[in-house]
Order: C-alpha cells, then structure tokens, then sequence
C-alpha cells in the first residue's frame, strides 16, 4: 500500500508542476515563440505573459534579466495598470480591472521594447537568455488574486535571443539507411 502511494505522488508530480502559474517573455502578440533572432540596433518588442493563473489577476511582480549586448529601450503597460519600478531593475504591477485568468488562459502582464547592439551569430549575440527572475527586493516573482489579494508564486521561464542554428544536410533516405 505505500509503495502505490508513493508511486501515485511521483506520477501526479509533473502534472501538479504544470498546473502552476507560470511567466514567461514571448516575441509575438500571442504567446508561442519564445525565440527571436533582430536585426542589429533595430527595436523590437517582447511581450511578458502569464499562464494558467486560474484567479482574477490584480498585481504582479517579478523581473527581467538582459544578456550583454540587449538594451531595454523603455515598457508599456495595459491600460489602467500602475507600476513602481520598471522590468529591467524589478518591478511591481497593479492591474485595473482585474484581469481574467481563465479565458483566453493567459494575460498580457507588460510590453518590453528592447534593441540589440550587436548581429546575431559568430563575433556577436549568439544563445542570449532573457529570463524571468525574481524582484530584486522581494526575491519573488509573484501575483495577485483578486478580491482576497492572495498572493501565490509565479514559474519563471527563460527565452531566447539569437539561437544558435544547427546546420543539416540533405541525404536520401538509402544514405541514411546505410548508417545503421
């Protein structure tokens, strides 16, 4: 009997981990990629979205960590929001109305416009993390549920600017057969 137990919380686990809010920076309008290769000293935006927050979504509060050579040109929030602070050195949100956590499924926290000096690739930017990370202060990345204002934590995620690409080579499928 404990041993199915045991076995029960080691295959609910991930399932339990995934289901928690998470927050993480995307380089479309709509959350997907996650990814993004600009073009020297040409400004671009990323979006800062939060996932599965399950509540109506009052406050916010987390940072954003820049690689070398990634600039934050300035942020905008959605309308009605209030801020201390701004993304790059740690920032806390307050959203009004409240936003809905449910339907679409994720919100848009903060628009971050950011430029890069450098090109992408050999002798510039290659793999650059842009990363979620805790409130300097706080040491939290967190959010806010709407009317209580309980506070529950958010899973910061990590993007990427400039990743590295993988060369492949086109081979018939009898090349590839006479490897094994």
């Amino acid at each position: 009997m404990r041993a199915a137990l045991i076995a029960m919380v080691i295959l609910l686990l991930p399932v339990a981990l995934l289901a928690s809010p998470t927050m993480g920076i995307y380089f479309t309008y709509v959350p997907g990629v996650m990814y993004y290769s600009p073009a020297p000293v040409t400004p671009f935006d990323a979006y800062v979205f939060g996932h599965n927050i399950q509540c109506y979504l009052d406050a916010s509060e987390f940072q954003v960590s820049y690689p070398p050579g990634v600039i934050q040109a300035g942020f905008d929030l959605p309308a009605g929001a209030l801020n201390l602070g701004d993304p790059g050195s740690g920032i806390s949100i307050a959203y009004w109305p409240p936003m809905d956590g449910w339907n679409p499924g994720y919100n848009l926290l903060c628009t971050i416009h950011l430029v890069t000096l450098l090109p992408c690739g050999a002798g510039g930017i290659v793999d650059a993390h842009l990363a979620v990370i805790p409130h300097h202060e706080t040491g939290l990345i967190q959010g806010s549920c709407w009317p209580e204002n309980e506070l529950f934590p958010f899973a910061g995620l990590t993007s990427i600017i400039c990743p590295s690409e993988i060369a492949t080579q086109t081979k018939t499928w009898g090349s590839i057969k006479s490897l094994f």
